[in-house]
């Protein structure tokens, strides 16, 4: 028995702000020869809102990559449900800059993300739709868990011959610098396997200002993705309106960020 196909899952959050989602999630779906699941919520329907339209995704898919148009039902067990039905990989979902705005606005998509078994690909009007995930920025901070982001960069170094700096932190407490050299070591010793090629850079910043760094770090080198790590433990304010400080990357920089879920079992691209 053959085993389905594996998708790129599109969260439709604003029926008219979804072309740059929809080019990366294409650009996707060919990286890792899956194909694309685009889910809109069943209360569009109920708002009188139109679904995504066929004719507009069909000029966005220029390489005819197989997609289907899914509803999302089940809120309380979503995006998880529709994960393990599509067997995705990634989500990838577009903000608009009204739902970017306001300090306690909600925006489920958020509380949605931070419980999701996979990662997500967010982008904005902001971001830059011909990004070809070729040049990837990974800031390695002081926890455990950046091993998993160090797992996501090598599927695309693999897969897409991505070339990928690592942004080390600049620790002063030994047991910190010991997690930081923990995590390249590992991270060496995987690379090595792979014939992609990887720098390792020492930032001027701790691990509390590595992201902040990484952003500065991303703009010298024209980079087009950035690898960062929500909260172990998110607030509830994040859950709700977002975490500020991921609301202001989206808001200002032309990169998608790609957010990892510590301590989740994740649903992996095949070889």
């Amino acid at each position: 028995m053959s085993r389905k196909k594996q998708n790129i899952l599109v969260l439709v959050q604003d029926n008219d702000s979804n072309d740059i989602a929809l080019q990366h999630s294409f650009r996707l779906a060919r990286l890792f020869k899956s194909e694309v699941a685009i889910a809109f919520l069943e209360s569009h329907k109920k708002e009188g809102k139109a679904p995504v339209n066929n004719n507009e995704i069909d000029a966005i898919n220029k390489q005819s990559i197989p997609y289907r148009i899914i509803e999302l039902k089940n809120t309380n067990q979503e995006p998880n449900r529709c994960i393990q039905e599509v067997d995705a990989i990634l989500i990838v979902s577009q903000f608009s800059k009204n739902s970017l705005g306001g300090l306690l606005k909600r925006n489920f998509i958020f509380n949605w993300i931070t419980k999701a078994k996979i990662p997500s690909i967010l982008v904005s009007e902001q971001t830059n739709p011909n990004c070809e995930y070729k040049n990837i920025i990974v800031p390695v901070d002081h926890r455990k868990e950046s091993k998993e982001k160090m797992i996501w960069a090598s599927y695309f170094g693999r897969f897409n011959q991505a070339f990928i700096h690592l942004l080390a932190a600049n620790e002063k407490s030994e047991g910190y610098i010991r997690n930081v050299k923990a995590t390249l070591i590992f991270t060496k010793k995987m690379f090595k396997q792979f014939a992609f090629e990887y720098k390792i850079l020492k930032a001027a910043s701790t691990s509390k200002n590595i992201n902040k760094e990484a952003i500065q770090f991303s703009k010298q080198f024209n980079s087009d993705l950035i690898i960062l790590m929500s909260s172990r433990n998110p607030s509830w304010f994040d859950s709700y309106s977002g975490p500020a400080k991921l609301k202001r990357i989206l808001k200002k920089e032309p990169n998608p960020i790609l957010i990892i879920n510590p301590l989740k079992d994740y649903y992996l691209p095949c070889n």
